[in-house]
């Protein structure tokens, strides 16, 4: 029986500070073998280290053929993921910076 869909608010600032606790939101998500939906609408600031351990999570979550979609990712996550060239890791490619 499929489950109901996870949901993980990416909030405001998405930085080193903040990527303990969000990978473990994100862990737990795979764990539990539901669909993922990103909240990523409220993101005013993404660095490197976001991107890399939301890369991670792509790629783990595709291996386990696990859904994961983007509630309205903000335009500063699309220019992030656009500048390391993360776009398609990341499943942004509907975005005007991809």
């Amino acid at each position: 029986m499929e489950s109901a869909e996870q949901h993980i608010d990416c909030g405001e600032v998405m930085d080193i500070a903040s990527m303990a606790e969000f990978r473990l939101q994100l862990v737990e998500a795979l764990a539990l073998k539901q669909a993922v939906a990103l909240d990523a609408s409220q993101i005013e600031r993404a660095d490197s280290s976001a991107l890399q351990v939301l890369s991670a999570f792509m790629q783990d979550a595709h291996a386990q053929q696990q859904a994961v979609r983007w509630k309205a990712p903000s335009d500063v996550l699309c220019r992030s993921a656009a500048l390391l060239g993360l776009v398609r890791i990341l499943n942004l490619e509907n975005n005007p910076y991809a």
